[in-house]
């Protein structure tokens, strides 16, 4: 069976959404754990150890990372995460193994890999979409034609969730976007063994496990 780390929410607030992607992960026959690195040396060892990795949700990046000045609406807090994320991602894309970004973990590896965001939509797109906090909610998104992300849940349109007021700006390098909402937010990039995507499939009842299916390979 393929092990599945989940990286990101060590913290004890973060429990609950944890469960929910261990859950899912169990759902689709792989083994799930939760995991952090201290240092380089941690992140080679659970690159090696386990077969894919899910970046998770959370707060703001820092916006300093991609050449901005902070907007007022931003909320950052967490450092020690940034630096373990920043490691296991780069470890796993290093080894070759398959890594998916959820929310956050989307944004995060968008940066790291020399992206930009927009840091608060409603400055960005007029309208925009009821994104933030709307993660029990629907809208459309439209996922681009012989992607990967096409072969995972099919071409077309698609009914996502949200939790979000930032999102990709610039993708980053080796990546390109794969499904935008009707408002022109990027709702997923993708790249080689990348799947980066700002809606919540732990939260949709299983109804796109497809997307916890590719981890395993």
């Amino acid at each position: 069976m393929k092990r599945i780390l989940i990286a990101g929410n060590i913290k004890g607030g973060d429990v609950q959404e944890s469960l929910r992607f261990i859950e899912r992960i169990s759902a689709v026959g792989g083994v799930p754990a939760v995991g952090a690195a201290l240092n380089g040396q941690d992140a080679a060892a659970l690159a090696e150890a386990f077969d894919a990795v899910i970046l998770t949700g959370g707060f703001d990046i820092p916006p300093e990372r991609f050449g901005q000045e902070p907007h007022r609406s931003n909320r950052y807090d967490d450092p020690l995460r940034d630096a373990s994320d920043e490691r296991i991602a780069r470890a796993f894309i290093a080894a070759g193994k398959r890594l998916a970004g959820i929310c956050r973990g989307c944004q995060a590896v968008n940066v790291w890999l020399g992206g930009t965001l927009h840091q608060h939509l409603p400055d960005a797109f007029d309208p925009v979409l009821w994104h933030a906090n709307n993660i029990l909610g629907r809208h459309n998104a439209s996922i681009t034609e012989g992607s990967m992300l096409a072969s995972i849940l099919g071409a077309g349109l698609v009914r996502v969730n949200s939790s979000h007021h930032q999102a990709i700006d610039r993708p980053g390098d080796g990546l390109a976007v794969c499904a935008t909402a009707p408002d022109g937010v990027v709702e997923a990039v993708e790249g080689k063994n990348i799947l980066l995507i700002q809606w919540h499939p732990e939260y949709m009842d299983g109804e796109h496990d497809a997307l916890f299916k590719w981890l395993l390979g």
